[in-house]
Formats: structure tokens, sequence, C-alpha cells
């Protein structure tokens, strides 16, 4: 099985408002997973977090909130894939009121991360700085800061080297979540709960963490918190793709609980 052991050092994140532009206010865009491999898709998005997390205690740098992205890239109807056009990095750029934009991707071969990303000048429409980064899947961190420290040389920011031990102080549901993935994936159930209810503790309504806190006990074979953790999933996201799945697992614990009682 493969073993991801996420590390994320985190501090406050600092954020700027969409009105106003800042000389050096950026805008990191969720990353595209080209790996073809759906239990990715968290590691993804996370890595826009961790690039923000790399550069937020740099001084002459903020960065836009995640929310304010997803906010607008959902009532433009942009897709990852429309992130390619300059016109419409420009667009999105203008109206979060970022100078920058950084986008990217990655893709997994055999435990080989590979990253890509491009710091894009939204006034110039110019590539500022394009950087590529590779490790393993064990060394997530590891592998996005030295990408992170090369784009924002682009723009003449110098970033100082992270302490993991901060991640318990991490604000960031997403990045705890990102943690308990990693866990997840390495066989550490106990440790993947943990951070799973760190992540739902700072945001109830974030479904990722929910659903996999779930299927840590449904793994374990521990019905009775299974059923009750795919029951919640099942009330609170009722529009979640994976809540037809949650009901089947729900039904399924509900059968183990009776052959148990």
């Amino acid at each position: 099985m493969r073993t991801i052991l996420i590390v994320a050092a985190v501090c406050a994140v600092v954020i700027v408002p969409a009105q106003a532009q800042d000389a050096k206010s950026i805008a990191v865009l969720p990353f595209r997973n080209s790996s073809g491999q759906a239990d990715l898709d968290p590691v993804a998005e996370g890595l826009s977090d961790l690039i923000v997390v790399c550069g937020q205690s740099s001084a002459g740098v903020t960065f836009v909130e995640r929310q304010a992205i997803k906010k607008i890239l959902a009532e433009q109807k942009i897709s990852l894939a429309g992130l390619a056009d300059d016109k419409t990095k420009v667009q999105v750029g203008n109206l979060l009121g970022a100078k920058y934009i950084v986008t990217g991707g990655m893709v997994v071969v055999g435990d080989t991360l590979k990253i890509n990303a491009h710091l894009f000048d939204v006034q110039t429409t110019r590539v500022v700085k394009s950087s590529e980064s590779e490790g393993s899947l064990n060394e997530l961190l590891e592998t996005t800061q030295p990408l992170a420290a090369d784009l924002m040389k682009g723009i003449g920011i110098e970033l100082k080297p992270l302490d993991p031990s901060q991640i318990d102080k991490s604000p960031e549901a997403n990045l705890h979540f990102m943690r308990g993935l990693g866990y997840y994936y390495g066989n550490l159930r106990n440790h993947a709960i943990a951070e799973f209810m760190k992540a739902l503790a700072l945001e109830p309504a974030h479904a990722q963490s929910r659903w996999w806190l779930a299927a840590c006990y449904y793994d374990q074979k521990e019905w009775e918190h299974a059923a009750i953790e795919y029951r919640r999933f099942c009330k609170d996201f009722k529009e979640d793709p994976l809540e037809r799945e949650a009901a089947k697992r729900l039904r399924q614990c509900r059968k183990e609980m009776k052959k148990g009682g």
C-alpha cells in the first residue's frame, strides 16, 4: 500500500482583501492532479495551501484567502483546465485583487511526486518564473518548499526555512486534513483519526475530513463509530458525490452491528 506521510508547517496565514491590490499580493490557485488517481485529489488541492504556508511568514508578500479563490472560480464557472488561458488568469487575478497568480499541477509515478508551477504577472501577462520539483510522497513539504522558494525568487522574495513542529498550531483545517490523509495511507489509522478530528473542530463542514474519519473507523471494523460518522456525512452533505457510498457503508455498519449484538 502506498505510504504518504504528510508533514506541514504553518502559522497564521496572512490574507489580502480582494478589493486592494497589493504590490506583492499573490493568489495560489488549486493545482491539477494529472496522476489519474482520484484518491490523490486532496493532495493536489492541498499543494496550494502548502505554497502559501511556505511564503506567508516572509515580509512584503500577502496571499489571497483560499475560500475567496474558490468562490470566484465557482461564480465565474472556471475550471482548472480553463486556467491555462492567459485571459482567464488576468480575469481571475483582477477579481481577486492579486498582482500575481500561481498555477500548477502534479503527477505521481510510483512513489515519486512531481510538481510543476508557474508564477504569472496579472498586469504584464508574463510568466515571471516557472519551477519544478520532485520527491517522495513521504516528504510532501520537503518537495514543495524548494519549489515555493524558487517561485518567490522571481519577485525578489527570499523564503525562510519552515519549522515542521508548528503543525499543531495550524488554524487551517485543510492542512490537518492533509496530514490525516497521509497517516491514513501510511496505515496509521489512529493518528489519522486525530488529525481529521482537528480539521472538523476547526471546520465542521469539512466534508472530506468527515468522510475519511468514517473510513478510518470502517477499515478498523469499529462499526458503531463508523455508523455515527457516515450518518453525519449523509445528513450534512446530501449533495456530495460520496453520499450514496456513505449510505451504502452505513447500511453495512448496521448489519455488522446486528451480527455482533
